[in-house]
């Protein structure tokens, strides 16, 4: 039994004695120890109701409770006129709660916040470049969620939506076929950061310097949106290419796909006459006659009668070309299996865990999405106002409940500091971050990225001569670097900016994915130069407050993964990390464990061995990459 079925089993004894669910029970854990383990202000909330003396009410509910058969309850509290406070036999719930996490892992907690259906569609990367460091936090969020939800057994679809038919492709394939770039570069260097670097900067520049390339480029996209001629062939063979490069960086990030859906396979799928469908039953779709939007279709969001562009959004322009929006518009319905809109699919790849990797195509087997339960859209927050139109049209061909299902799961952009772009990419700036813009060329590299940081992380290896393998040695560096990369951009609020900083991302001593590491590292080193020494049920009488503030951190881990879970958040997961972290760094500096006497020695390792495995079932819920050496 942990914290969540204790707090359950309480509830359910307030609701029997009140004869009533119509007043919500809430328990929290209060902040200070001395306050108990589980609180509640029930009887203020309800004494109203009830037509009862808040004081009189809480002190029934306290006999009650006291009176029930709950297990590990040793005091039940009423204090400050009404707070009722639960103070648990620390001893027996922490013993027995650690030994069953030991034991059973991550099977402890799978099926018991939920099950489901859930498609996420993440990633999203234009294919003409390499993944940049603003991509990754929408790599992370949508890997980490699917860690998290299929780990607790929820069943997961996750989409990898290309755009191939927009002017970024346009602009690349120019590079190609006007400006005679090779498409075989060898292994020189990889494909997405050769287009990206080289050959679209470089079609950028050519089509703004000459009128002439922006005719060429226009005559390109023609061809990209008609679709099935030679330069649409072409497309598709060279973003193939870079799309699979993209890739080796996303499975860096822990990313899984189950299906790579193309824009050109959409269109072919008879996205046109769905959109027309759609037209005909939103009652929110109206077409614009006069003024300057006169022959737009549109998705009628404010309450105005005329056209405001800050909340109304434009689907299909004047001249009959369907926007992003109006596509996204037909791919949600999609995405949520409300449309029937069968398409072709192949096999494309596998993912590192040996999965399969399918592709939307022209051709091969025929194929129907399920309705799933809820659609997960990780979009940047630029894209909201579109990503609420869509929703209010799906609301006005359904219902609200329906419309609750598409979530546009928003994020905010990631800069690098100044102090990283001027000592690791040599470029001098006068701003405090750097904003990056594919067109001019500015941007960074996760790969790049994460190669510096692992150079500096095997060089701290090396100084301190931790790991003797040269080999060893590297792939350690490549994970930590992964996992400090993972804590700086989803501990943050997707709502607030992330100014990434490659220093502070490895601060051993700081809050970080390293610390993080450097932790479980040296919990592990502990463990096993204790031998197979027995380890011992606790008793607090006899340990410290370093001890009982660890354990305490520890029993509250199921409360932090249903939280993450109930909100799709993994930024309260990886938080939980680096406070266990901290709080495991003040016990063992606090506490000679080996030195101990053998009763300490046996009651320490018991909470050493509890710290390893909730660090190895949060960071498998999230998938952060775990290390044994550092």
């Amino acid at each position: 039994m942990d914290i969540i079925e204790l707090g359950e089993r309480i509830k359910e004894a307030i609701y029997e004695f009140v004869g009533t669910r119509e007043i919500e029970v809430s328990l929290e854990v209060p902040q200070k120890i001395e306050y108990g383990d589980l609180s509640t202000t029930y009887a203020f909330k309800a004494a109203k109701k009830l037509g009862r003396r808040p004081l009189e009410l809480a002190n029934e509910i306290r006999d009650h409770i006291a009176s029930s058969d709950i297990p590990f309850i040793e005091d039940v509290r009423v204090e400050g006129g009404g707070y009722i406070n639960i103070y648990l036999d620390r001893d027996a719930f922490y013993t027995q709660y650690f030994k069953e996490l030991i034991d059973e892992g991550t099977k402890l907690f799978r099926g018991r916040f939920g099950d489901g259906y859930i498609r996420i569609e993440y990633t999203s990367v234009n294919p003409n470049k390499a993944i940049h460091i603003g991509h990754a936090r929408n790599i992370l969020l949508g890997s980490s969620l699917y860690h998290l939800l299929s780990n607790l057994g929820y069943k997961t679809h996750m989409i990898n939506y290309i755009d191939d038919t927009g002017v970024q492709m346009a602009d690349l394939l120019l590079g190609f076929i006007e400006l005679n770039y090779p498409i075989d570069v060898g292994e020189s260097q990889k494909f997405d950061k050769y287009c990206g670097d080289v050959v679209y900067v470089e079609s950028v520049k050519k089509i703004e310097e000459e009128e002439r390339y922006r005719e060429v480029e226009r005559r390109i996209l023609r061809a990209l949106e008609e679709g099935d001629n030679p330069i649409s062939y072409l497309c598709r063979t060279i973003a193939t290419k870079v799309v699979k490069a993209q890739l080796e960086t996303c499975f860096k990030l822990g990313a899984k796909y189950d299906l790579l859906i193309w824009e050109s396979d959409l269109i072919r799928s008879g996205l046109h006459s769905h959109l027309q469908a759609i037209r005909e039953k939103a009652s929110n779709i109206m077409e614009v006659k006069d003024g300057k939007y006169a022959g737009t279709l549109i998705i009628k969001v404010s309450s105005k009668p005329e056209v405001d562009p800050k909340f109304d959004e434009v689907i299909v322009r004047s001249d009959g070309t369907i926007t992003y929006t109006g596509k996204d518009l037909v791919f949600g319905l999609w995405k949520l299996g409300l449309i029937d809109m069968p398409i072709y699919i192949d096999l494309f790849d596998t993912n590192p865990d040996g999965t399969k990797i399918f592709t939307s195509t022209n051709r091969g087997l025929q194929y129907r999405v399920d309705e799933c339960d809820v659609l997960i859209n990780v979009i940047g927050r630029e894209q909201s106002k579109p990503q609420n139109a869509i929703k209010k049209v799906i609301e006005a061909l359904y219902n609200i409940e329906k419309a609750d299902k598409y979530i546009h799961y928003s994020y905010e952009l990631v800069k690098l500091s100044r102090e990283s772009v001027e000592k690791y990419f040599d470029i001098s700036v006068e701003t405090d971050k750097v904003k990056m813009s594919g067109r001019r060329g500015i941007y960074f590299n996760v790969d790049d990225v994460l190669d510096k940081m692992s150079e500096i992380v095997y060089r701290h290896i090396v100084e301190n001569k931790t790991v003797g393998d040269v080999e060893e040695a590297r792939k350690i560096a490549e994970k930590v670097s992964v996992a400090s990369l993972m804590y700086q951009l989803l501990s943050i609020d997707r709502d607030k900016e992330v100014i990434f900083d490659i220093d502070k991302s490895l601060d051993f001593k700081g809050e970080s994915g390293a610390y993080i590491l450097y932790s479980y590292v040296r919990a592990i080193s502990i463990y096993e130069n204790a031998g197979d020494a027995d380890i011992e049920d606790l008793n607090l009488d006899v340990l410290n407050m370093y001890d009982l503030k660890l354990a305490r951190y520890l029993a509250l881990t199921p409360i932090v993964i249903a939280t993450s879970v109930r909100y799709f958040e993994p930024k309260y997961i990886i938080r939980h990390l680096y406070v266990l972290a901290k709080t495991f760094t003040e016990f063992y500096e606090n506490n000679p464990v080996l030195k101990s006497d053998e009763r300490l020695r046996r009651q320490r390792l018991f909470l050493i061995k509890a710290y390893i495995s909730t660090v190895e079932v949060l960071t498998k819920f999230i998938g952060f990459p775990l290390v044994k050496k550092m």
